[in-house]
């Protein structure tokens, strides 16, 4: 008789490693696995579709560095707890992200309120990102948008252009001024996608919408508190 396998082992300050594979769903459970090459080489996997929408949305925060999906397990009073996401920033910050309909959030209150009390003790914050944040105003749809000019090549004199022309303007420019220029807005979205660009919070990539050059430096605070704004602006 085959022996059954025994759970993952705890350290001692009750994490162990992600045991849940989403890919071993059942069959009626549909698993997206997105690629992000130009980003990272370990596949994303999201268990839903508003998963997926969250990982299109922060996509388009330019400081993104990695995102993991199920990196591991917390033991809490409440049971254990496996993350749905960690997202990792270019300056070396790092946020838990748990994605979650508004409809269900109260019934996972306890357990969410554990677990924030446990990162937080390891100066790691809790996002809960909801589907009427995600969603508002068709911010994902635009997300996928800006997802599905990630692949392919655009010409590299049109992202020179478009550098050049936001290289002085701190505050950035409307795209339809740059599209003027002769820039095609398939280049602009592709730049945007490869964290070359950065648009608003709600990626309105509209002709009156404002583009600029992402910024590196930290007078809000990290990357990750950033982020958390940035998310729920």
């Amino acid at each position: 008789m085959p022996r059954k396998s025994s759970p993952a082992a705890l350290n001692a300050d009750g994490v162990a490693p992600s045991t849940r594979r989403v890919v071993t769903r059942s069959p009626g459970h549909t698993v997206r696995a997105i690629y992000l090459p130009h980003l990272q080489q370990a596949v994303i996997e999201a268990d839903s579709s508003l998963e997926r929408d969250f990982v299109y949305v922060a996509l388009a925060f330019a400081q993104l560095k990695t995102i993991t999906h199920q990196p591991f397990q917390l033991e809490l009073g409440a049971g254990r707890y496996t993350p749905d996401f960690l997202v990792q920033f270019k300056d070396g910050s790092k946020v838990i992200v748990e994605v979650k309909p508004v409809s269900k959030l109260d019934g996972f209150a306890e357990k969410l309120a554990q677990a924030e009390a446990k990162l937080t003790a390891r100066s790691i914050a809790l996002i809960v990102a909801h589907d009427t944040m995600l969603r508002r105003d068709g911010r994902a749809l635009r997300a996928q948008q800006i997802r599905r000019y990630a692949k392919g090549r655009y010409p590299n004199s049109e992202q020179i252009l478009v550098i050049d022309a936001l290289r002085n303007a701190t505050a950035g420019l409307p795209i339809q001024a740059i599209l003027d220029l002769g820039v095609q807005k398939a280049t602009l979205l592709h730049m945007v996608s490869h964290q070359q660009l950065q648009v608003s919070p709600d990626l309105d990539i509209g002709g009156d919408a404002n583009v600029r050059l992402p910024t590196m430096h930290n007078e809000e605070g990290s990357h990750a508190f950033r982020f958390a704004n940035w998310l729920n602006a």
